[in-house]
């Protein structure tokens, strides 16, 4: 709290400046100041002017502190910004030499986090594989570490990878887009904290001004999950045990493409943060809609929330069907959510494509709720796949439920045109999904012998454009539904 006067930083919940004793601005979200509008002192009942703040005989403050009318929240001009409040800029924000201490403390503490988790999940997946393949390569398996924590790091980021492999004349790379949605989790379960700490101390703050605070700190992170891909992985060297060949080395490795690092690291945590942010809004924040605010927090919420339900409902399904499960709970789970996350958005009637080439064949094969699978190849084969779940489309009341939903919360809180304030919440929506579609696109390339290219997932754009107008319309129609429940203002009265 600052005073207006002199400037002094009080404590929040400080009435009078620590320096020069002036009533402070705002005390609490009821409570306001007003200047007395007599003349005389309430204290001594000296006569002073009218502009004066303090009795000049025995220095009383002339200003009272006053119920706000209606109880609701008063703020004036004369409010300062904390220390750590974005409201000038991204740009501003990242060239403050004590913000950026603030946001490196926050992304250390971020990093720390999500590398100890690595580790830990990384020690434990070494010791599978080896017991796993103990009996096919025996002691030497010891010595070899198959996966390292770098690559738990950049893989829950949902990063591609380069594996290649070099021996003698040899040299292979195979390519791979995108990651395991179920890892998501893992930096999800550390920014959305990190989001709620770095806000907390800012519940009045509208939420558009926390997304420049977050998005100022994700840049940063950003940067850093940038020069952690160019020595993320594992590399290592095997001579040929059998000595047959004495001189022949086998290098083995794996390298993670920097730009696409780059642009991941930035999405996923400034979502995850973004959520935490609107865990720390103040109940008169999370019920106003003032700069899109509102809409635009609905939008990360409901399509993380959308993921989330349709990650758990695949690994359902799997665990849960006698075809699909493999036994093992870990990887019903593995596959259930991956299954999940595509149905995400095949349940807002998008198109699912599978491109594959093999030996020169090459098969196009796609599934919606509307147009059903198609293929260029042994159509009726690929649409015996579906016949048994031909149910999915009960999936799609899933993100219509959570439209009906936004659109009554959008109705109760708007304060400008609610036309436009759905179309915030769509567009953010479909922009959401369509990142979120672009980084979990499954790409698989190599170069071996029979060269393989497949290519799993939807398009950025159309998700993106769909999504929007379903989003829309359908938050539009709870607009619709929720007002005309409302009792009149006849019927109330009465």
């Amino acid at each position: 709290m600052y005073c207006k006067q002199c400037g002094t930083k009080n404590r929040e919940d400080a009435l009078y400046c620590v320096s020069d004793g002036e009533a402070l601005t705002l005390h609490n979200e009821y409570v306001l100041v007003q200047n007395e509008n007599n003349r005389y002192c309430s204290s001594c009942s000296h006569e002073n002017g009218a502009a004066a703040l303090y009795c000049t005989a025995c220095g009383q403050t002339m200003s009272k502190v006053k119920e706000a009318a209606g109880g609701e929240p008063k703020r004036t001009s004369a409010q300062t910004p904390a220390a750590n409040s974005p409201s000038e800029g991204i740009l501003s924000t990242l060239t403050n030499v004590d913000t950026l201490k603030k946001l490196a403390v926050w992304n250390g503490i971020a990093l720390a986090a999500l590398l100890l988790i690595s580790f830990i999940i990384s020690s434990a997946v070494n010791g599978v594989l080896r017991d796993a393949l103990r009996g096919d390569f025996g002691a030497l398996i010891d010595g070899i570490k198959l996966v390292s924590f770098t690559d738990v790091f950049m893989i829950s980021h949902m990063i591609g990878v380069d594996y290649f492999a070099n021996a003698m004349m040899f040299e292979g790379v195979l390519s791979t887009t995108s990651g395991l949605f179920i890892l998501l989790v893992i930096p999800a379960v550390v920014f959305i904290p990190i989001g709620y700490l770095m806000n907390r101390n800012q519940p009045h703050q509208p939420f558009i001004e926390k997304m420049k605070w977050n998005a100022s700190l994700s840049v940063l992170y950003s940067a850093v999950i940038g020069i952690i891909s160019t020595f993320a992985g594992v590399s290592m060297e095997m001579t040929d045990p059998t000595g047959f060949f004495d001189d022949m080395t086998v290098t083995l490795g794996s390298d993670y493409p920097f730009f696409e690092s780059v642009f991941n690291g930035f999405i996923i945590s400034f979502i995850f943060t973004s959520l935490g942010a609107v865990l720390s809004l103040s109940k008169e924040e999370r019920v106003s809609n003032g700069q899109y605010g509102f809409s635009i927090s609905k939008a990360i919420l409901h399509s993380m929330i959308g993921l989330a339900l349709m990650m758990t409902a695949g690994a359902f399904i799997v665990s849960s069907n006698d075809e699909l499960t493999t036994e093992e709970p870990a990887a019903d789970i593995l596959l259930g959510s991956q299954i999940g996350g595509y149905l995400w958005n095949a349940a807002q009637f998008e198109t699912l494509t599978l491109d594959m080439t093999a030996d020169g064949d090459t098969v196009n094969a796609s599934y919606s709720l509307l147009g059903g699978p198609k293929a260029s190849e042994d159509e009726e084969g690929f649409a015996e796949l579906f016949e048994e779940i031909g149910w999915i489309w009960v999936f799609a009341f899933i993100p219509a439920a959570l439209h009906l939903w936004a659109g009554n919360q959008l109705r109760k809180s708007t304060e400008g045109n609610i036309l436009q304030e759905l179309a915030a919440y769509a567009v953010a929506f479909g922009v959401i999904n369509a990142v979120f579609v672009s980084i979990s696109k499954l790409t698989i390339s190599t170069n071996f012998e029979g060269a393989f290219d497949a290519s799993f997932g939807f398009s950025a754009i159309g998700t993106g454009i769909i999504s929007a107008i379903l989003a829309f319309g359908v938050s539009c129609l709870g607009v619709m539904v929720t007002n005309r429940q409302e009792p009149s203002q006849t019927t109330r009265a009465a």
